[in-house]
């Protein structure tokens, strides 16, 4: 994660209330000051800081990453707002077992500005979706989508807000999804 941690949040209120089958075992931050952490804490998740500042590139970024996840005994990574783009080093270590959540109906407006994109291309339409995570940025299978009207009164964070909400009822299907694919149907 990167910022205030509310689909975090929706992912652990699904295990705990049983709509998920899964275990946290940490929680991987770029940014020292997200809200996140504090979600951590309060569910006693161990955190791992890794501040992208402190690499010279994205694979060593990444590096980092793999060797915090393998002391974990890590089976996938679920990118809840996490606001970095992953390189091969990472995609290959997990192949088909990274999920990301992204603010828009894709293959529509790719990238960080999604929400931003959807406002000015004057789209009726727009909403969440939940991809395996390939190198070309927002470009995986999607799993699952929900869809929102855009109302013309909305600005970037009113339409935001409301995304959050389809995020928080759609992030867990999409995990469940994934894992059925990357143990083979199981």
């Amino acid at each position: 994660a990167s910022g205030k941690g509310s689909n975090f949040q929706a992912i652990i209120l699904d295990i705990i209330n049983g709509r998920l089958d899964a275990e946290i075992k940490c929680l991987i931050v770029n940014n020292p000051n997200c809200g996140a952490i504090k979600i951590a804490k309060q569910y006693s998740i161990p955190i791992e800081i890794v501040d992208h500042k402190n690499h010279n590139d994205r694979e060593s970024l990444d590096r980092e990453i793999i060797n915090i996840l393998g002391e974990y005994n890590i089976e996938a990574i679920v990118m809840a707002g996490w606001m970095r783009i992953v390189t091969s080093k990472l995609l290959n270590n997990y192949p088909g077992r990274v999920v990301n959540l992204h603010p828009s109906l894709l293959p529509s407006f790719k990238g960080n500005k999604a929400i931003k994109q959807a406002i000015e291309s004057k789209v009726k339409i727009t909403g969440c979706s939940v991809h395996i995570v390939k190198e070309e940025v927002d470009s995986g299978e999607i799993l699952i989508q929900a869809a929102i009207e855009v109302n013309q009164e909305d600005n970037e964070s009113t339409l935001q807000a409301r995304i959050q909400e389809q995020e928080h009822k759609i992030i867990s299907t999409g995990i469940a999804l994934a894992a059925i694919k990357w143990r083979g149907g199981k």
